[in-house]
């Protein structure tokens, strides 16, 4: 039986289409499995690559394959947020607190950020949650 690629341990993540597909491609597979909304064909993928799914279908994939989202979104913060979608599926949020301006620093930022991401969940159960990535490095629940 041939051998399979190992898996990285923890979380896997999909980056929102406010995040460029080229920063989850620079992540290194054997650290997180980290994937862009643009390859997820359930989710109403174009010929070029784009997603029309509304956050709900969003919330609700990553939910179902107990995938972290991680956008700039800010739909996706405050109790607004905490009251739609995010309850109805439960799903886990990363919220950049920031916008990530450029291609470069969006791939940097993601790929420096992945592994505090993973040793801070790696501890929780997949549930519905927001978590702030902050400027300095810091994750924080949204409260």
């Amino acid at each position: 039986m041939p051998s399979s690629p190992l898996r990285p341990a923890g979380f896997r993540f999909c980056l929102d289409a406010n995040l460029s597909y080229r920063a989850a491609d620079a992540v290194d597979s054997s650290i997180a499995e980290v994937i862009h909304i643009s390859r997820v064909a359930e989710l109403s993928v174009d010929e070029l690559g784009r997603s029309d799914a509304s956050d709900e279908n969003i919330a609700r994939w990553c939910a179902e394959n107990e995938v972290v989202l991680v956008t700039c979104d800010d739909d996706f913060r405050g109790r607004t947020a905490r009251t739609s979608a995010l309850t109805k599926y439960g799903v886990e949020v990363i919220v950049f607190a920031y916008q990530i301006c450029g291609l470069q620093n969006q791939i940097d930022t993601v790929a420096r950020c992945v592994t505090s991401w993973q040793k801070r969940l790696e501890v929780l159960p997949y549930e519905g949650r927001v978590w702030i990535q902050h400027r300095t490095g810091g994750l924080s629940p949204d409260r």
